[in-house]
């Protein structure tokens, strides 16, 4: 078994981040959604999958996600990816492929511009190109933000929900009690409310300036797979596959009957096998 390496990294202005690398091989850094810690990534199989398939695995839990700090808000997409390109340096890491969920997509993306090391491909599922309703949600946490100090629960709880399982499983009311329940459990994941309105002010941000521009798009150079759900109604597949064809060297991948928690619902793990394929691939590893 792999050895695996946690630290806190040291990113400036008193701000650590939580981080390990597990493995040994090329590296692939995974970068998660908003609100999601690290170890969310071991409910999509990937990480092992990758450690399997001879890769060294980076993930790290974003600034606002505990343990990491949560420094006051707000936040940018940016702030984020220099810390995500701090954790690649803490781990010698010069050259590794990136691979984005939900928000992770908009950190993989901006890493492209203030990271020094080599981009060997970039992997984005569910993440692209995001909807109206995504902005309207926002929209609204960061106005509950503003006049309760956070988003209650139980307004979280319910667009996770509706947002994250099919519809198919939204029909299903034994499936949706027992995703309640796992979803409303007592833990947080946020460091603290400063750490909620950083994540989502930054997201909101980026959406409002019409990210990713086509012009983003098109000067992404390296090799590229984008995957997108059939059901997302935060990332809609059409518009993931629409942001794609702008990108110089991109294949686009559709998954149908699956919502926004795709990456972790399936059953058959189809965008997981696609990242390993992709990071396996000629011209990449």
């Amino acid at each position: 078994m792999s050895r695996e390496d946690r630290d806190m990294v040291d990113v400036g202005d008193g701000v650590q981040i939580s981080a390990s690398s597990i493995g040994d091989g090329p590296a692939v850094l995974l970068s998660a959604g908003l609100g999601m810690p690290a170890g969310t990534w071991q409910i999509t199989g990937l990480p092992a999958a990758l450690v399997a398939a001879g890769f060294r695995v980076v993930t790290y839990s974003a600034r606002g996600i505990a343990p990491s700090s949560a420094p006051p808000a707000p936040y940018s997409v940016h702030h984020m990816a220099v810390d995500a390109a701090e954790v690649l340096d803490h781990y010698g890491v010069n050259d590794a492929v990136l691979v984005g969920y939900s928000m992770g997509c908009y950190v993989s993306q901006a890493l492209l511009d203030v990271w020094g090391g080599t981009v060997r491909g970039l992997a984005m599922v569910a993440g692209v190109r995001s909807s109206t309703i995504g902005e309207v949600v926002n929209q609204m946490e960061l106005e509950l933000i503003e006049r309760l100090g956070a988003v209650p629960a139980s307004v979280s709880l319910f667009e996770q929900l509706m947002t994250t399982l099919s519809p198919e499983m939204l029909r299903d009311d034994a499936t949706v009690a027992t995703w309640r329940d796992l979803m409303g459990g007592p833990e947080s994941a946020w460091a603290s409310d400063a750490g909620q309105h950083g994540q989502t002010a930054a997201s909101y941000a980026w959406m409002r300036a019409g990210e990713p521009t086509i012009e983003r798009l098109a000067s992404i150079s390296c090799p590229t797979l984008v995957v997108g759900f059939g059901d997302d109604v935060f990332f809609p597949a059409d518009g993931s596959a629409q942001a794609a064809s702008h990108i110089p060297d991109a294949d686009f991948l559709r998954i149908d009957g699956q919502g926004h928690g795709g990456m972790m619902l399936d059953p058959e793990h189809r965008a997981t096998q696609a990242v390993v394929d992709f990071c396996a691939g000629p011209g990449i590893r």
